[in-house]
């Protein structure tokens, strides 16, 4: 098993999510073909009254603005702690920019808060 190193995208372990937002992207730089994106997602707490639910991606972009966005992961861990660590995946060689977005669903107007951490590697 080989160890890659995995970068926080979004860490909201002391600051809880409470509503929908895009976090900071990164520039990765050029890509090979032969590498393939590993994302993650941990909750370490949450209150969700409301059965609200919270949706995290990673996304890719050739851009840094997004105007174009590809997805490479969708989470929907959203009402209990734990983790997910899904299958690494193939990526265009084209995308640079990455970042974690987090969207609320619609079932309840407000409520719900997720505290957690969110990233990806390059492996």
């Amino acid at each position: 098993m080989a160890i890659m190193r995995v970068a926080a995208l979004k860490d909201f372990r002391a600051n809880a999510l409470s509503t929908s937002q895009n976090a900071t992207a990164y520039d990765l730089g050029p890509l090979t073909a032969s590498q393939k994106l590993v994302g993650l997602f941990h909750l370490t707490g949450g209150y969700n009254s409301t059965q609200r639910v919270l949706v995290a991606t990673l996304q890719g972009s050739t851009s840094s603005g997004f105007g174009v966005v590809t997805t490479g992961f969708t989470f929907g861990l959203s009402t209990a702690v734990g983790s997910t660590w899904p299958a690494p995946i193939a990526i265009s060689t084209e995308l640079r920019y990455f970042r974690s977005a987090f969207a609320m669903s619609t079932a309840a107007s407000t409520g719900g808060t997720w505290n957690g951490l969110a990233g990806m590697g390059i492996q």
